[in-house]
């Protein structure tokens, strides 16, 4: 960006405000509660029932049903209003009931990584239903985590630590657990996996445990399982060993209590099989790719085609993708039935220049998608087979200067699932403050946060004193300046990187704008002061004249 330029003379009052907008822009250079939010927190406090609501006398199916649409953030605030209400928000089968009626959200995750001289935190974007991104911090995400999976708006989470986290995004609440195998500098966060059994409502961490002796390091021959509310990790073998280059790179899904990734088969076409793991029997099977040649799925050499597994609609699915220059190809089945092992092909997909992160990337009718300019986009499939119209796709963020090989995306619904409940094994608790933030190599990164906070602050009151200028020059001035949010809940939860840079734009064009004004009101003060000297001379000359003509 531009560097700010200085007016000619500036006033006295001047200097606090071009202090800050030098600040703003060594700020903008090293990086790169609204008035909304005050009425939708007053329209949600609205919805919030009396101790007199008509609805505690209503019978409790239809409470429920009332009940089971209402978001958690509202649920949350209607707990201990009644005792009907909080015995039903508190059960276990109405939290269920409220999941699957909870819509699914695409959840962005960023890997910490180092910029230039910046050391970036990971972080978690939440969209809403209106597709728009969310502002705060995630106070149970630390800098240093990886995200492992979503399922029923749990979430797993790794660290170099000696623990790993299972946490609600919604309640705040997060679960530590002790790793399988601790101090393993082989260990990556791609082994673990988190999935759910509708049957059974268990719910298991899976940990893929690194052959060390066999074939490199590059095989498996021991899944480690954890049930919550258990004591203790179980080893599982499984009937041969499997492929971890597979999982590092396409992941693992759960769909319908069960687990599915993908392995190497020397004798399929494919050279890959779905290998599925049942998560309340814990046994295996195989899961053959769809009959077709794949050389009619590709464009240009074979090396290049990308087989991964995903979760579409709650089904299983596979997808491969092709490049040949920058015009891609997605080919997208669904498994139809697991007794007859039947493959459906969903929709035939050219991405041209975009491509999509993983593990998932479909949201309802919608495909998201990313570009080689760092945007973040999404597109309404119509049709079968489609070729994505650039001129229609909706830009949803600009996540420069992240990496796009550091994203994923993953499929997100609050929910009211309670971690106290298997707390047996696991530290339970709501952490006010991340830990991970007191860290001395995050002091940079939190020092921008403070020092925008400051700006923020530097230019309403350089806002403010424009205006008590203009008002005792006697002039007009119309400030058109973009809104700024209001950041004064960050002391316990800070903004988040997206919002970060999105407020350094607002302050760097506020600031130019009101760089401009100040440029003006200094020439009017100049020229007044002017005129009003050559006033006073006039008079004086006037004065000397009538003296001399009356001696």
């Amino acid at each position: 960006m531009e560097s700010l330029r200085k007016p000619r003379e500036p006033t006295s009052g001047e200097g606090s405000g071009r202090r800050a907008a030098a600040g703003v822009r060594r700020c903008v250079r090293r990086s790169g509660r609204s008035h909304e939010q005050s009425m939708a927190s007053n329209k949600t406090m609205a919805m919030e029932p009396s101790k007199k609501s008509y609805m505690a006398w209503l019978p409790q199916d239809i409470v429920e049903l009332i009940l089971v649409r209402l978001p958690v953030s509202t649920l949350l605030r209607c707990r201990g209003v009644c005792k009907q209400w909080d015995r039903i928000i508190r059960d276990t089968q109405f939290g269920m009931a409220h999941i699957r009626c909870a819509p699914c959200r695409p959840l962005i995750f960023f890997r910490q990584e180092n910029l230039g001289q910046l050391l970036y935190p990971c972080e978690a974007i939440l969209f809403d239903e209106a597709w728009s991104p969310s502002k705060w911090d995630i106070p149970v995400i630390e800098p240093d985590d990886f995200l492992c999976a979503s399922c029923n708006g749990l979430i797993c989470l790794y660290s170099t630590k000696s623990t790993i986290k299972i946490a609600n995004l919604a309640t705040g609440e997060c679960m530590h657990l002790a790793k399988p195998v601790r101090n393993s500098k082989t260990d990556h966060f791609s082994y673990y996996s988190f999935g759910f059994h509708p049957v059974t409502k268990q719910y298991k961490v899976m940990h893929c445990l690194r052959d060390e002796q066999l074939h490199d390091g590059t095989s498996f021959s021991t899944i480690q399982v954890y049930t919550l509310g258990d004591e203790k990790w179980r080893d599982v073998r499984t009937p041969q060993a499997l492929s971890l280059r597979c999982v590092e790179r396409s992941g693992a899904v759960n769909v319908d209590g069960a687990m599915y990734w993908l392995t190497e088969d020397a004798k399929s076409v494919w050279k890959r099989v779905v290998v599925a793991f049942d998560l309340s029997e814990e046994l295996f099977w195989w899961l053959q790719l769809p009959l077709v040649d794949p050389a009619s799925c590709m464009l240009g050499n074979p090396d290049q085609l990308l087989i991964t597994v995903t979760d579409i609609d709650g089904k299983l699915s596979v997808a491969t993708r092709s490049y040949s220059g920058l015009i891609g190809k997605m080919h997208i089945w669904t498994f139809d039935s697991k007794l007859e092992q039947r493959w459906i092909q969903k929709c035939t997909i050219r991405l041209s220049v975009l491509n999509v992160p993983g593990p998932h990337w479909i949201c309802g009718d919608k495909i998201i998608l990313h570009d080689f300019y760092r945007n973040l986009h999404f597109y309404e499939l119509m049709e079968e087979n489609s070729e994505i119209e650039l001129s229609k796709i909706v830009k949803l963020l600009d996540f420069s200067p992240r990496q796009e090989n550091n994203m994923q995306c993953f499929m997100f619904a609050k929910s009211l699932v309670r971690l106290d409940a298997f707390r047996k094994a696991g530290v339970v608790r709501r952490p006010k403050r991340q830990e991970g933030w007191k860290l001395k190599k995050w002091e940079v990164w939190m020092g921008s946060i403070h020092r925008l906070e400051k700006y923020c602050r530097r230019s309403c009151e350089m806002q403010h004193k424009i205006s008590e200028c203009a008002d005792k020059m006697g002039i007009k001035i119309n400030l058109i300046l973009q809104q700024l949010p209001d950041l004064q809940a960050s002391s316990l939860q800070p903004i988040n990187w997206v919002e970060y840079k999105r407020v350094l734009e607002i302050l760097s064009v506020n600031l130019d704008n009101m760089h401009d004004v100040l440029v003006v009101m200094t020439q009017a003060a100049h020229d007044a002061h002017h005129k009003e000297n050559t006033h006073v001379a006039d008079q004086g000359a006037s004065s000397s004249a009538v003296d001399r003509s009356g001696s």
